[in-house]
């Protein structure tokens, strides 16, 4: 979850980023670092202090040099935190380094989110099972709950940001497509907060990786091309993670269309067990948005698994490699800080949308909606989301 008020990241020097020298962090390095990270740190925006803390600990950034950072990777899709990953390794080793850690973050929680949701599979209909995943999904609902409680701090403090949220959320709720509201409130956006200044973010001049990245779009195309023809499943798989992952801001935000896309659109399964997946997502460490390993598994095994935990992340990982040599006139233009200011006012109202769908789906008991209440103000008051979690699935097999 980002971090950064409505009024833009603080201005910082060209020399905030300091980088240690590349002989000081090798791939592996860096692999490991964030591999360490993303298997031992839950709860989405809990988890950005122990990032900031193992970065700043080796000198590969120093303290504004990752707010510089974290700015950049708060204006462009997709989640924070694997953004984060990436833009760090860019900085130290260009585009392998990005990839080294962009995987790092990634794979405990593909590899986990995988096989919790064989298990789910395989042991669906099980009584201890629907009672655990009952426990579970009032925690789910906590967590939307908070998430929506951020957002709305963060981005809709006004009267306009709070008129785009809940606009936003009545949208969703009619049948309006989250790509339509979050292409509406860009474009709408430099209208409504026409008389907003934020100040530009100053980063060094970074070289664009171009050979790799033209490499990786042609091995992206290769697949679709692939699947297109032999595996149509796949290929539409890939093209709603994708979409979805577009319109991803701050990990979070992937929620919306995550849920539009496999429950209204493609109807590849129900509302009840999609809050499953969401809430095996918060079982595992790292980053939320691997929930989409759920649906692609639900749909095709191991490998469609797979394939959602690429291309959820595919989109916006080119995305960051091409804006970052050019994030000092991107973030000093002011449509675009307008432009991302009515984006980030809708996201609160698509989540709190979700939030309400599925709270309709569920079946309530006074016992659910004791332990929503509590989960939630634990979170809030940042109880280890791993507790809740795990007194979430006690409490399941206790009680429901």
């Amino acid at each position: 979850m980002s971090t950064a008020r409505q009024d833009g990241p603080p201005a910082a020097a060209p020399q905030a980023l300091a980088p240690a020298p590349a002989s000081r962090a090798s791939l592996s390095d860096i692999f490991r670092c964030f591999l360490r990270v993303g298997a031992t740190a839950y709860g989405g925006p809990a988890m950005m202090p122990l990032m900031r803390e193992h970065i700043l600990k080796r000198g590969w950034l120093n303290d504004e040099g990752f707010k510089v950072g974290l700015a950049v990777c708060q204006a462009i899709p997709g989640g924070t935190l694997m953004q984060m990953a990436a833009y760090t390794g860019l900085v130290l080793r260009g585009l392998p380094g990005a990839l080294a850690g962009f995987l790092g973050f990634a794979v405990p929680a593909c590899l986990l989110i995988t096989a919790l949701s064989a298990l789910y599979h395989a042991m669906q209909g099980v009584a201890l099972t629907t009672s655990a995943m009952a426990g579970l999904s009032s925690v789910v609902l906590g967590i939307i709950a908070l998430a929506v409680y951020d957002f709305w701090l963060k981005y809709a403090n006004g009267p306009r940001r709070v008129v785009m949220t809940l606009l936003a959320c009545a949208l969703f709720l009619s049948g309006v497509s989250p790509a339509w509201i979050i292409l509406g409130a860009a474009l709408i956006g430099p209208v409504v907060f026409r008389y907003e200044t934020a100040p530009p973010v100053t980063l060094p001049n970074s070289p664009v990786p171009v050979r790799g990245v033209l490499l990786l779009a042609g091995l992206g195309l290769a697949w679709l091309g692939a699947t297109f023809a032999l595996a149509p499943l796949l290929f539409k798989l890939s093209l709603s993670m994708a979409k979805s992952d577009l319109m991803a801001f701050g990990g979070y935000g992937v929620f919306p269309a995550l849920y539009h896309g496999a429950v209204d659109l493609h109807q590849w399964m129900s509302a009840a067990t999609f809050m499953d997946g969401m809430a095996l997502a918060q079982v595992t460490p790292g980053p939320f948005m691997l929930g989409a390993c759920f649906v692609g598994y639900h749909i095709a095994g191991v490998l469609g698994a797979l394939t959602a935990g690429i291309w959820i992340f595919t989109p916006s990982f080119f995305i960051l490699m091409v804006t970052v040599p050019y994030a000092n006139r991107l973030l000093g233009w002011q449509p675009f800080r307008r432009a991302l200011a009515g984006v980030l006012s809708t996201l609160g109202g698509l989540i709190l949308a979700v939030g309400i769908q599925l709270g309709r789906s569920m079946d309530w008991s006074w016992l659910k909606a004791a332990f929503c209440v509590a989960a939630t103000l634990a979170l809030y008051k940042r109880v280890d989301p791993i507790w809740v979690v795990l007194c979430g699935v006690g409490l399941g097999l206790w009680l429901l």
